[in-house]
Protein backbone atom coordinates (compact mmCIF):
# COMPACT_ATOMS: atom_id res chain seq x y z
CA UNK A 1 0.00 0.00 0.00
CA UNK A 2 2.82 2.36 0.91
CA UNK A 3 4.92 1.41 -2.12
CA UNK A 4 1.98 2.16 -4.42
CA UNK A 5 1.14 5.45 -2.73
CA UNK A 6 4.61 7.01 -2.94
CA UNK A 7 4.82 6.91 -6.77
CA UNK A 8 1.29 8.31 -7.00
CA UNK A 9 2.26 11.31 -4.86
CA UNK A 10 5.40 11.93 -6.90
CA UNK A 11 3.41 11.73 -10.10
CA UNK A 12 0.85 14.16 -8.76
CA UNK A 13 3.57 16.61 -7.73
CA UNK A 14 5.16 16.38 -11.18
CA UNK A 15 1.78 16.86 -12.86
CA UNK A 16 1.07 19.86 -10.62
CA UNK A 17 4.40 21.43 -11.59
CA UNK A 18 3.61 20.89 -15.28
CA UNK A 19 0.20 22.54 -14.86
CA UNK A 20 1.71 25.51 -13.04
CA UNK A 21 4.30 25.95 -15.81
CA UNK A 22 1.60 25.76 -18.50
CA UNK A 23 -0.56 28.23 -16.58
CA UNK A 24 2.35 30.70 -16.31
CA UNK A 25 3.04 30.42 -20.04
CA UNK A 26 -0.63 30.92 -20.89
CA UNK A 27 -0.83 33.96 -18.59
CA UNK A 28 2.20 35.48 -20.30
CA UNK A 29 0.62 34.93 -23.72
CA UNK A 30 -2.61 36.53 -22.59
CA UNK A 31 -0.70 39.49 -21.12
CA UNK A 32 1.04 40.11 -24.44
CA UNK A 33 -2.26 39.92 -26.35
CA UNK A 34 -4.11 43.25 -26.64
CA UNK A 35 -7.40 43.40 -24.79
CA UNK A 36 -10.26 43.76 -27.21
CA UNK A 37 -13.34 45.73 -26.39
CA UNK A 38 -15.54 48.54 -27.65
CA UNK A 39 -13.34 50.89 -29.68
CA UNK A 40 -15.10 53.99 -28.34
CA UNK A 41 -13.78 53.30 -24.85
CA UNK A 42 -10.18 53.45 -25.99
CA UNK A 43 -10.82 56.63 -27.98
CA UNK A 44 -12.62 58.36 -25.09
CA UNK A 45 -9.97 57.28 -22.57
CA UNK A 46 -7.17 58.61 -24.79
CA UNK A 47 -9.03 61.89 -25.38
CA UNK A 48 -9.61 62.46 -21.65
CA UNK A 49 -5.99 61.73 -20.73
CA UNK A 50 -4.62 63.95 -23.52
CA UNK A 51 -6.97 66.80 -22.55
CA UNK A 52 -5.98 66.50 -18.89
CA UNK A 53 -2.29 66.47 -19.85
CA UNK A 54 -2.72 69.67 -21.89
CA UNK A 55 -4.57 71.37 -19.03
CA UNK A 56 -2.03 70.35 -16.38
CA UNK A 57 0.32 73.34 -16.98
CA UNK A 58 -2.65 75.72 -16.91
CA UNK A 59 -3.92 74.20 -13.66
CA UNK A 60 -0.50 74.48 -12.00
CA UNK A 61 0.01 78.11 -13.08
CA UNK A 62 -3.53 79.23 -12.26
CA UNK A 63 -3.41 77.56 -8.85
CA UNK A 64 -0.21 79.42 -8.02
CA UNK A 65 -1.47 82.71 -9.47
CA UNK A 66 -4.68 82.52 -7.47
CA UNK A 67 -2.69 82.37 -4.24
CA UNK A 68 -0.16 85.03 -5.24
CA UNK A 69 -2.73 87.50 -6.55
CA UNK A 70 -5.43 87.06 -3.95
CA UNK A 71 -3.72 86.08 -0.68
CA UNK A 72 -1.93 89.02 0.95
CA UNK A 73 -0.50 86.82 3.71
CA UNK A 74 1.10 84.55 1.09
CA UNK A 75 2.71 87.56 -0.62
CA UNK A 76 4.07 88.88 2.68
CA UNK A 77 5.42 85.42 3.51
CA UNK A 78 7.14 85.23 0.10
CA UNK A 79 8.57 88.75 -0.09
CA UNK A 80 8.89 89.67 3.58
CA UNK A 81 12.18 87.79 4.22
CA UNK A 82 13.80 89.49 1.22
CA UNK A 83 14.44 92.60 3.27
CA UNK A 84 17.23 90.65 5.00
CA UNK A 85 18.96 89.92 1.68
CA UNK A 86 22.04 92.20 1.29
CA UNK A 87 21.30 92.77 -2.40
CA UNK A 88 17.75 93.87 -1.67
CA UNK A 89 18.94 96.03 1.21
CA UNK A 90 21.40 97.80 -1.10
CA UNK A 91 18.65 98.36 -3.67
CA UNK A 92 16.21 99.72 -1.08
CA UNK A 93 18.96 101.95 0.33
CA UNK A 94 19.47 103.45 -3.13
CA UNK A 95 15.72 103.94 -3.55
CA UNK A 96 15.37 105.65 -0.17
CA UNK A 97 18.41 107.85 -0.85
CA UNK A 98 17.00 108.83 -4.24
CA UNK A 99 13.72 109.81 -2.59
CA UNK A 100 15.54 111.85 0.07
CA UNK A 101 17.84 113.69 -2.34
CA UNK A 102 14.85 114.59 -4.48
CA UNK A 103 13.32 116.47 -1.55
CA UNK A 104 16.45 117.62 0.31
CA UNK A 105 19.21 119.59 -1.46
CA UNK A 106 22.34 118.34 0.34
CA UNK A 107 24.63 120.47 -1.81
CA UNK A 108 22.49 123.51 -1.02
CA UNK A 109 22.65 122.80 2.70
CA UNK A 110 26.45 122.66 2.57
CA UNK A 111 26.59 125.85 0.50
CA UNK A 112 24.40 127.66 3.03
CA UNK A 113 26.62 126.46 5.87
CA UNK A 114 29.85 127.52 4.13
CA UNK A 115 28.40 130.90 3.13
CA UNK A 116 27.37 131.53 6.73
CA UNK A 117 30.85 130.70 8.02
CA UNK A 118 32.47 132.94 5.40
CA UNK A 119 30.30 135.85 6.45
CA UNK A 120 31.41 135.38 10.04
CA UNK A 121 35.12 134.79 9.37
CA UNK A 122 35.62 137.25 6.46
CA UNK A 123 39.25 136.25 5.87
CA UNK A 124 40.61 135.57 2.36
CA UNK A 125 42.62 132.48 3.28
CA UNK A 126 39.73 131.06 5.31
CA UNK A 127 37.38 131.70 2.42
CA UNK A 128 39.70 129.85 0.03
CA UNK A 129 39.89 126.92 2.43
CA UNK A 130 36.15 126.86 2.91
CA UNK A 131 35.55 126.96 -0.84
CA UNK A 132 37.85 123.96 -1.22
CA UNK A 133 35.81 122.11 1.38
CA UNK A 134 32.43 122.56 -0.35
CA UNK A 135 32.71 119.45 -2.54
CA UNK A 136 34.27 117.11 0.04
CA UNK A 137 31.86 118.31 2.71
CA UNK A 138 28.85 117.60 0.48
CA UNK A 139 30.25 114.18 -0.47
CA UNK A 140 31.01 113.38 3.15
CA UNK A 141 27.53 114.37 4.25
CA UNK A 142 25.98 112.34 1.45
CA UNK A 143 28.14 109.34 2.41
CA UNK A 144 27.19 109.69 6.07
CA UNK A 145 23.51 109.85 5.17
CA UNK A 146 23.95 106.79 2.90
CA UNK A 147 25.56 104.84 5.74
CA UNK A 148 22.84 105.87 8.17
CA UNK A 149 20.12 104.85 5.71
CA UNK A 150 21.87 101.50 5.12
CA UNK A 151 21.93 100.82 8.87
CA UNK A 152 18.27 101.80 9.09
CA UNK A 153 17.36 99.46 6.20
CA UNK A 154 19.13 96.57 7.97
CA UNK A 155 17.28 97.20 11.24
CA UNK A 156 14.38 95.14 12.58
CA UNK A 157 12.16 98.22 12.62
CA UNK A 158 12.73 98.67 8.90
CA UNK A 159 11.88 95.01 8.32
CA UNK A 160 8.57 95.52 10.10
CA UNK A 161 7.88 98.61 8.01
CA UNK A 162 8.76 96.63 4.86
CA UNK A 163 6.19 93.96 5.69
CA UNK A 164 3.55 96.58 6.47
CA UNK A 165 4.31 98.27 3.15
CA UNK A 166 3.98 94.96 1.31
CA UNK A 167 0.67 94.26 2.99
CA UNK A 168 -0.72 97.71 2.21
CA UNK A 169 0.52 97.71 -1.38
CA UNK A 170 -0.81 94.23 -2.13
CA UNK A 171 -4.20 94.99 -0.60
CA UNK A 172 -4.49 98.12 -2.70
CA UNK A 173 -3.20 96.29 -5.78
CA UNK A 174 -6.04 93.80 -5.38
CA UNK A 175 -8.42 96.74 -5.18
CA UNK A 176 -6.90 98.24 -8.33
CA UNK A 177 -7.25 94.94 -10.20
CA UNK A 178 -10.86 94.74 -9.03
CA UNK A 179 -11.50 98.29 -10.25
CA UNK A 180 -11.88 99.82 -6.78
CA UNK A 181 -11.41 103.61 -7.17
CA UNK A 182 -10.24 103.95 -3.55
CA UNK A 183 -7.10 101.98 -4.41
CA UNK A 184 -5.89 104.42 -7.07
CA UNK A 185 -3.19 105.74 -4.74
CA UNK A 186 -0.93 102.81 -5.72
CA UNK A 187 -1.27 103.52 -9.44
CA UNK A 188 1.12 106.07 -10.90
CA UNK A 189 1.87 107.10 -14.48
CA UNK A 190 4.61 104.46 -14.48
CA UNK A 191 2.51 101.63 -13.10
CA UNK A 192 1.81 99.73 -9.90
CA UNK A 193 4.34 98.81 -7.25
CA UNK A 194 5.36 98.68 -3.60
CA UNK A 195 4.95 101.88 -1.61
CA UNK A 196 8.11 102.78 0.29
CA UNK A 197 6.74 105.83 2.11
CA UNK A 198 6.75 103.98 5.46
CA UNK A 199 10.32 102.85 4.75
CA UNK A 200 11.45 106.45 4.15
CA UNK A 201 9.79 107.50 7.40
CA UNK A 202 11.79 104.82 9.23
CA UNK A 203 15.00 106.05 7.59
CA UNK A 204 14.18 109.66 8.50
CA UNK A 205 13.73 108.73 12.15
CA UNK A 206 17.02 106.82 12.11
CA UNK A 207 18.81 109.89 10.72
CA UNK A 208 17.35 112.08 13.43
CA UNK A 209 18.42 109.57 16.07
CA UNK A 210 21.97 109.73 14.68
CA UNK A 211 22.05 113.53 15.06
CA UNK A 212 21.36 114.57 11.45
CA UNK A 213 19.18 117.57 12.23
CA UNK A 214 18.62 118.36 8.56
CA UNK A 215 16.55 115.14 8.29
CA UNK A 216 13.69 117.03 9.95
CA UNK A 217 13.34 118.84 6.62
CA UNK A 218 12.49 115.58 4.83
CA UNK A 219 8.75 115.74 4.11
CA UNK A 220 6.37 112.79 3.96
CA UNK A 221 7.18 111.03 0.67
CA UNK A 222 4.77 108.67 -1.06
CA UNK A 223 7.19 106.94 -3.43
CA UNK A 224 6.43 103.69 -5.26
CA UNK A 225 8.87 101.06 -6.49
CA UNK A 226 7.27 99.99 -9.76
CA UNK A 227 6.61 96.26 -10.14
CA UNK A 228 4.03 96.36 -12.95
CA UNK A 229 4.32 98.95 -15.71
CA UNK A 230 1.18 100.85 -16.67
CA UNK A 231 1.10 99.34 -20.17
CA UNK A 232 0.95 95.88 -18.56
CA UNK A 233 -1.85 96.67 -16.13
CA UNK A 234 -4.63 95.50 -18.45
CA UNK A 235 -2.86 92.18 -18.99
CA UNK A 236 -2.29 91.73 -15.27
CA UNK A 237 -5.94 92.53 -14.54
CA UNK A 238 -7.02 89.91 -17.10
CA UNK A 239 -4.63 87.36 -15.57
CA UNK A 240 -5.96 88.18 -12.11
CA UNK A 241 -9.56 87.59 -13.15
CA UNK A 242 -8.61 84.39 -14.98
CA UNK A 243 -6.66 83.09 -12.00
CA UNK A 244 -9.56 83.67 -9.65
CA UNK A 245 -11.95 82.01 -12.09
CA UNK A 246 -9.86 78.88 -12.70
CA UNK A 247 -7.27 78.67 -9.94
CA UNK A 248 -9.41 76.79 -7.44
CA UNK A 249 -11.44 74.33 -9.50
CA UNK A 250 -9.24 73.62 -12.54
CA UNK A 251 -6.91 71.35 -10.56
CA UNK A 252 -9.72 69.02 -9.41
CA UNK A 253 -11.16 69.07 -12.94
CA UNK A 254 -7.82 67.92 -14.37
CA UNK A 255 -7.60 65.11 -11.81
CA UNK A 256 -11.18 64.12 -12.63
CA UNK A 257 -10.30 63.96 -16.35
CA UNK A 258 -7.31 61.74 -15.61
CA UNK A 259 -9.46 59.50 -13.40
CA UNK A 260 -12.20 59.38 -16.04
CA UNK A 261 -9.72 58.32 -18.71
CA UNK A 262 -8.45 55.51 -16.49
CA UNK A 263 -11.93 54.28 -15.53
CA UNK A 264 -13.22 54.30 -19.11
CA UNK A 265 -10.26 52.35 -20.44
CA UNK A 266 -10.43 48.57 -20.62
CA UNK A 267 -6.72 48.36 -19.73
CA UNK A 268 -6.79 50.53 -16.65
CA UNK A 269 -3.26 49.91 -15.41
CA UNK A 270 -1.96 50.83 -18.85
CA UNK A 271 -4.13 53.96 -18.93
CA UNK A 272 -3.05 54.93 -15.41
CA UNK A 273 0.59 54.73 -16.46
CA UNK A 274 -0.05 57.05 -19.40
CA UNK A 275 -2.02 59.39 -17.15
CA UNK A 276 0.98 59.64 -14.85
CA UNK A 277 3.29 60.30 -17.80
CA UNK A 278 0.95 63.00 -19.15
CA UNK A 279 0.70 64.69 -15.76
CA UNK A 280 4.47 64.65 -15.36
CA UNK A 281 5.08 66.10 -18.82
CA UNK A 282 2.58 68.89 -18.14
CA UNK A 283 4.38 69.83 -14.92
CA UNK A 284 7.77 69.69 -16.66
CA UNK A 285 6.45 72.23 -19.18
CA UNK A 286 5.84 74.61 -16.26
CA UNK A 287 9.37 74.08 -14.90
CA UNK A 288 10.86 74.74 -18.35
CA UNK A 289 8.65 77.81 -18.77
CA UNK A 290 9.88 79.23 -15.46
CA UNK A 291 13.48 78.87 -16.60
CA UNK A 292 12.76 80.61 -19.90
CA UNK A 293 10.75 83.37 -18.20
CA UNK A 294 13.64 83.99 -15.81
CA UNK A 295 15.99 84.68 -18.69
CA UNK A 296 13.41 86.85 -20.48
CA UNK A 297 12.71 88.88 -17.34
CA UNK A 298 16.39 89.53 -16.83
CA UNK A 299 16.80 90.70 -20.41
CA UNK A 300 13.64 92.84 -20.56
CA UNK A 301 14.17 94.99 -17.45
CA UNK A 302 16.94 97.61 -17.78
CA UNK A 303 19.55 97.78 -15.04
CA UNK A 304 18.59 101.44 -14.54
CA UNK A 305 15.15 100.31 -13.40
CA UNK A 306 16.28 97.39 -11.22
CA UNK A 307 19.65 95.61 -10.95
CA UNK A 308 19.65 92.14 -12.47
CA UNK A 309 20.56 90.35 -9.23
CA UNK A 310 17.76 92.12 -7.34
CA UNK A 311 15.29 91.40 -10.14
CA UNK A 312 16.14 87.70 -10.07
CA UNK A 313 15.84 87.68 -6.28
CA UNK A 314 12.30 89.03 -6.53
CA UNK A 315 11.51 86.68 -9.43
CA UNK A 316 12.71 83.62 -7.52
CA UNK A 317 10.69 84.67 -4.47
CA UNK A 318 7.57 85.07 -6.60
CA UNK A 319 7.98 81.79 -8.51
CA UNK A 320 9.37 79.65 -5.71
CA UNK A 321 5.90 78.38 -4.81
CA UNK A 322 4.96 77.48 -8.39
CA UNK A 323 8.30 75.74 -8.87
CA UNK A 324 7.68 73.62 -5.80
CA UNK A 325 4.11 72.92 -6.93
CA UNK A 326 5.35 71.80 -10.36
CA UNK A 327 8.03 69.61 -8.76
CA UNK A 328 5.42 68.11 -6.44
CA UNK A 329 3.22 67.37 -9.46
CA UNK A 330 6.12 65.64 -11.24
CA UNK A 331 6.74 63.56 -8.11
CA UNK A 332 3.07 62.64 -7.84
CA UNK A 333 3.03 61.70 -11.52
CA UNK A 334 6.10 59.49 -11.03
CA UNK A 335 4.42 57.71 -8.12
CA UNK A 336 1.25 57.14 -10.17
CA UNK A 337 3.23 55.83 -13.15
CA UNK A 338 5.30 53.48 -10.97
CA UNK A 339 2.25 52.09 -9.17
CA UNK A 340 0.43 51.61 -12.48
CA UNK A 341 3.43 49.84 -14.00
CA UNK A 342 3.85 47.50 -11.03
CA UNK A 343 0.16 46.67 -11.14
CA UNK A 344 0.20 45.99 -14.87
CA UNK A 345 0.37 42.83 -16.91
CA UNK A 346 4.00 42.91 -18.03
CA UNK A 347 6.37 40.11 -17.08
CA UNK A 348 8.77 42.39 -15.12
CA UNK A 349 5.85 43.77 -13.11
CA UNK A 350 4.58 40.25 -12.41
CA UNK A 351 8.07 39.29 -11.29
CA UNK A 352 8.22 42.24 -8.90
CA UNK A 353 4.84 41.30 -7.44
CA UNK A 354 6.00 37.71 -7.01
CA UNK A 355 9.13 38.80 -5.15
CA UNK A 356 7.05 41.16 -3.03
CA UNK A 357 4.66 38.33 -2.14
CA UNK A 358 7.64 36.17 -1.18
CA UNK A 359 9.05 38.87 1.08
CA UNK A 360 5.74 39.53 2.83
CA UNK A 361 5.18 35.79 3.26
CA UNK A 362 8.62 35.51 4.81
CA UNK A 363 7.81 38.38 7.18
CA UNK A 364 4.55 36.65 8.17
CA UNK A 365 6.34 33.36 8.81
CA UNK A 366 9.02 35.11 10.88
CA UNK A 367 6.44 36.90 13.00
CA UNK A 368 4.46 33.69 13.46
CA UNK A 369 7.62 31.85 14.56
CA UNK A 370 8.11 34.56 17.19
CA UNK A 371 4.57 34.23 18.51
CA UNK A 372 3.00 37.18 16.67
CA UNK A 373 -0.31 36.04 15.22
CA UNK A 374 -3.22 38.17 14.01
CA UNK A 375 -5.92 35.50 14.04
CA UNK A 376 -9.33 36.64 12.87
CA UNK A 377 -8.10 40.15 12.14
CA UNK A 378 -5.45 38.74 9.81
CA UNK A 379 -8.02 36.63 8.01
CA UNK A 380 -10.26 39.69 7.65
CA UNK A 381 -7.37 41.73 6.23
CA UNK A 382 -6.68 39.02 3.65
CA UNK A 383 -10.31 38.87 2.53
CA UNK A 384 -10.53 42.69 2.34
CA UNK A 385 -7.04 43.37 1.01
CA UNK A 386 -8.28 45.10 -2.17
CA UNK A 387 -10.65 47.31 -0.18
CA UNK A 388 -7.88 48.15 2.30
CA UNK A 389 -5.53 49.24 -0.47
CA UNK A 390 -8.28 51.31 -2.07
CA UNK A 391 -9.02 52.94 1.30
CA UNK A 392 -5.34 53.83 1.80
CA UNK A 393 -5.15 55.32 -1.71
CA UNK A 394 -8.38 57.28 -1.16
CA UNK A 395 -7.13 58.64 2.15
CA UNK A 396 -3.89 59.77 0.45
CA UNK A 397 -5.90 61.62 -2.21
CA UNK A 398 -8.04 63.30 0.46
CA UNK A 399 -4.97 64.47 2.38
CA UNK A 400 -3.48 65.91 -0.81
CA UNK A 401 -6.74 67.67 -1.67
CA UNK A 402 -6.96 69.22 1.81
CA UNK A 403 -3.41 70.60 1.66
CA UNK A 404 -3.44 72.61 -1.56
CA UNK A 405 -1.24 73.80 -3.05
CA UNK A 406 0.65 70.54 -2.69
CA UNK A 407 4.37 70.50 -2.04
CA UNK A 408 7.20 68.12 -2.89
CA UNK A 409 7.70 67.17 0.75
CA UNK A 410 3.98 66.51 1.23
CA UNK A 411 3.82 64.19 -1.80
CA UNK A 412 6.88 62.24 -0.66
CA UNK A 413 5.57 61.95 2.90
CA UNK A 414 2.13 60.74 1.83
CA UNK A 415 3.60 58.28 -0.70
CA UNK A 416 5.94 56.75 1.88
CA UNK A 417 3.16 56.59 4.48
CA UNK A 418 0.76 54.94 2.01
CA UNK A 419 3.32 52.32 0.95
CA UNK A 420 4.19 51.60 4.58
CA UNK A 421 0.50 51.18 5.46
CA UNK A 422 -0.09 48.77 2.56
CA UNK A 423 3.03 46.71 3.38
CA UNK A 424 2.01 46.53 7.03
CA UNK A 425 -1.49 45.38 6.07
CA UNK A 426 -0.07 42.68 3.78
CA UNK A 427 2.27 41.43 6.52
CA UNK A 428 -0.55 41.34 9.09
CA UNK A 429 -2.89 39.50 6.69
CA UNK A 430 -3.04 35.73 7.05
CA UNK A 431 -3.95 34.09 3.71
CA UNK A 432 -2.84 30.71 5.05
CA UNK A 433 -5.41 31.07 7.84
CA UNK A 434 -8.24 32.33 5.61
CA UNK A 435 -11.27 30.22 5.21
Amino acid sequence: MTEQTVPDVAALEQRLAELESANAELSAQLADRPVRGPRWRAVVAAALIVLASLLTPVAVVSGWARVLLSDTDAVVAAYGPLVKDPRVQAYLTDQVMAAITEKVDIDGLVDDLVDGIEQVVQRPRASVALEALRGPAAAGLRSAVQAAVARAVASDAFGTAWQESLRLSHSQLIGALQGDPDSAVTITDAGVGVRIGPLIAQAKQALLDKGFAFASAIPAIDRTVILVRSDQLATVRLAYQGALATGYWLGPVVLALFAGGVLVSRRRWFAAAWAGIGMGLGALVVIAGLAVARVVAQASVPASVMPADVLLTFYDAATGAIGELALATVTLAAVITLVAYLGGESRPAAGVRTRYATLTAGARDWSADHGVRTGGFGRWLHRRRIAVRAAVASLAVVVLAMNRPISFGLVCTIAVAAVAAIVLADVLARPDEAG
